[in-house]
Formats: structure tokens, C-alpha cells, sequence
């Protein structure tokens, strides 16, 4: 039995088998470890621990005993180049952001618009090492207080953001997914979905985009007003590359705002961005993820079942049959279900196994990162770019061409 740890650099696989049991494979799922999926040894510590794979278009630093809990085969020398190699050549700026071509975000509403001058509340959630908090000491200053969440030593920061004394914001715990396995996982899901806040700004690492849009997919299974802020971007375009924001706009449904946290470029925008889409309630347009087949089938399936119990239990129901098929007992309790409604619900999933080849847990997995490569697929350029076209160091990012080109919004 070869595992992921027996790889040679350079060498391709595709995964069989994801071991481990409860948190941690829960955890490699969530990174996109699903079977099926093609990786590549990139490189390896010094004394073999941790090891760099490459994978949906992404790098990753796994730990040796992690790796040997996934079984592999069809093991053969790369057939795809290093990402530097790949996806890197002299091309002219993209004309990306064009605005009549991105989607209009008014169609879904949660009522009535809050009044101007009324109270906000925003949850600010992300990745660890994505910035985060480096953005809510931008958007706070110094108004901010720090205390703990209810039940558990988790800290909680709390803060008005500048200049819009009637919205506060609430720094999450950096986390990778909205699996009840840790504290800080169960607290960031417990605040949205028991504080619900006006809104929520979703910070990710647009230098690895691919990995930070797993936690995004769920975040907009909450159904409530959201803003993506697509951290680092002049790293992106440092390293000559781009995202076409208003496409990737459009096939997320939710705003999508380029900032730098750590050089406060693009947070202004961010807040206006993000105070519009609270005030007036506008809702993700995209909910469903996943291509017709027999995932699709099943969500769908689950969501008629529960459909009265979520709505009674305050609980986005798209999120808890997600939730649900995963085996969440937290979500189980909530829902009150009786066995009869189980064993249906279970049946479903059975189902979806069996035609899957893969357990209800890499299934969902697979689901939503399969979304995220065609959102990335389409949105996602890592280029290298002309001299001529290089970024300037004492040229203000607001009236850079890359700037100007990514975004141009009216806010209405």
C-alpha cells in the first residue's frame, strides 16, 4: 500500500483512499485531499518533514504522518510543469472588470432595507494567515475591546469601524472550515448563526485563492449579506498575475472588493461595499454549487425533507442539509427530526455514496472544490507581465492601470 508519504518530488498521484479518523480527516477533506484528485511532491524539509504537494492549482504543507494516512496509486513522473513554469508568460495587462458584464446584486433580499444611521453588525471571518486581523485594526483603529467567547477561552475582538460609528465589527478565530471540530470553528458558526449579524466580510488570500474559497462556499450557505475582500492583490499583481473581479463577481453572486490590508489599500471601498450590502439586505444570488449528478440530487433531497424544521429552527436551510448529510449532530439536535425523517435522510445519502464511489464527507468536499477550480478557472491569471507593465513602488495602488481596470462600481 503506497501512501502520500512514499512519494519521490516530482512525482504525480491520485488519491485513493483519505484515512485518519474524526477531526483530522475531517481536516484533509477540507483542504481538498479528496480521492480522485491528481497530486504532485513538490518539495520536502530537510529531514523529510513536512512535505509541499501540489493540488487544484494550489500548494499545501502537509506533515509526514498526516501524508502516510492517505493511500495513493497510479504513481508516475510529473506530467504537468511547476506552477511557475505553467501558467507564467508575457501577456498585456487583461482588460478585466469591465462593468456591464458583472451581475447585478440586487435580485435576493432578506426585507426590508435597515434605515440610514441604524446599527450594523458585521462578523469578519477568514482563513488563519490570511490577514484578518490585520484588516480589523484598519477598519477599527483604536476603537476596539477584546474579550472571550461565552463557554470557552476563544478571544473575541470587538470594534466601531472608522468613520461609521453605528456599525461594529466582530473579529472571528482564523479557521479553514465550519466543521464543529474545534472551538474556534464552533464559535465563529454558534456568532452568525445565533448573533445574526447585518453582514459579513470574508477576507481570503488572493495569492492562494484556491485554498481560502472552501471556507467562502459554506459562509454564503449562511444566506446573509456577505463581501469578499480579496486580500494581497498587490502581491498578485507584483507577481504579474490578476483576478478579473466583477467575473468572478458574477459567478459567486456575492461583491467582490481587492484591497492590501497591510498598506490599507482598497479598504474604503470595502467598507462602503460592505455597508451598502448590509443596509440593504442583499443576499448571495449563487446557493447552489454543485453540477446535476447524485450530489446534487441528494442536497436537494434533504433540503425538501427538512425544510419546516430549519425554518423552525432559525437555520439557513441549505446549511443544514449540508450540514446534516455530514452527520453534524449539533445540526441533528437542532433540526428535531424523528427516526422515520432520519432514516429517509440517510437512505438519501446511502444513495449518494454508492453512485459517488466515495464517502458523504469527500463527497460534499469534492463538491464544492470542483466549483472552486471553475470559478478559479475563469477568473484566476498567474502571469508573468512586460517591464512597461510592472508595478511601480511610489505609484499609489488606487491609480495604478491594474487598479482602475479591476474595479469600476457605482454604489447605489
Amino acid at each position: 500500500m503506497l501512501t502520500l508519504g512514499d512519494l519521490h518530488i516530482g512525482q504525480d498521484a491520485i488519491i485513493r483512499v483519505v484515512g485518519g479518523e474524526g477531526e483530522l480527516r475531517h481536516h484533509l477533506l477540507d483542504m481538498g485531499l479528496t480521492p480522485g484528485t491528481e497530486v504532485t511532491l513538490r518539495k520536502t524539509a530537510p529531514m523529510g518533514d513536512p512535505i509541499e504537494v501540489e493540488l487544484r492549482g494550489y500548494e499545501l504543507t502537509l506533515r509526514l504522518a498526516d501524508a502516510q494516512k492517505i493511500e495513493i496509486d497510479s504513481v508516475h513522473a510529473t506530467d504537468r510543469a511547476a506552477p511557475s513554469e505553467e501558467r507564467h508568460k508575457v501577456v498585456a495587462h487583461p482588460g478585466v472588470g469591465e462593468l456591464d458584464k458583472a451581475a447585478s446584486y440586487h435580485e435576493r433580499k432578506a426585507g426590508a432595507p435597515i434605515a440610514a444611521g441604524a446599527p450594523l453588525t458585521f462578523a469578519l471571518a477568514g482563513n488563519q494567515n490570511c490577514g484578518k486581523t490585520t484588516l480589523f485594526n484598519q477598519l477599527t483603529g483604536s476603537n476596539q475591546h477584546v474579550g472571550n467567547f461565552p463557554g470557552v477561552t476563544v478571544d473575541r475582538k470587538d470594534g466601531v469601524i472608522r468613520n461609521h460609528k453605528e456599525a461594529t465589527v466582530t473579529d472571528l478565530p482564523g479557521i479553514y472550515s465550519l466543521s464543529p471540530y474545534s472551538n474556534e470553528e464552533i464559535v465563529t458558526r454558534d456568532f452568525i448563526l445565533s448573533e445574526h449579524p447585518s453582514g459579513i466580510i470574508n477576507i481570503v488570500d488572493a495569492s492562494n485563492i484556491e485554498r481560502n474559497l472552501y471556507l467562502t462556499m459554506q459562509l454564503m450557505e449562511l444566506d446573509t449579506p456577505m463581501v469578499l475582500a480579496l486580500n494581497m492583490m498587490d502581491e498578485v499583481r507584483g507577481n504579474g498575475g490578476t483576478i478579473r473581479i466583477n467575473q468572478m463577481e458574477a459567478m459567486l453572486g456575492i461583491p467582490v472588493v481587492p484591497i492590501s490590508a497591510v498598506k490599507n489599500q482598497g479598504v474604503d471601498e470595502l467598507v462602503k461595499v460592505a455597508v451598502q450590502t448590509a443596509r440593504t439586505k442583499t443576499l448571495p444570488t449563487v446557493y447552489d454549487f454543485c453540477s446535476p449528478g447524485p450530489v446534487h440530487r441528494c442536497i436537494h433531497a434533504v433540503v425538501h425533507q427538512i425544510e419546516d424544521h430549519a425554518e423552525a429552527a432559525g437555520l439557513p436551510v441549505r446549511f443544514a442539509a449540508t450540514k446534516l448529510i455530514e452527520g453534524d449532530e449539533d445540526i441533528v439536535t437542532r433540526l428535531a427530526l424523528d427516526q422515520n425523517e432520519l432514516e429517509l435522510i440517510e437512505h438519501s445519502v446511502k444513495e449518494m455514496e454508492d453512485e459517488c464511489g466515495m464517502d458523504r464527507n469527500a463527497a460534499l468536499a469534492d463538491m464544492r472544490y470542483t466549483f472552486i477550480e471553475t470559478i478559479c478557472s475563469g477568473t484566476v491569471e498567474r502571469v508573468l507581465i512586460s517591464p512597461a507593465l510592472a508595478p511601480q513602488k511610489n505609484r499609489p495602488f488606487s491609480q495604478s492601470p491594474f487598479r482602475a481596470a479591476m474595479r469600476a462600481r457605482e454604489i447605489q
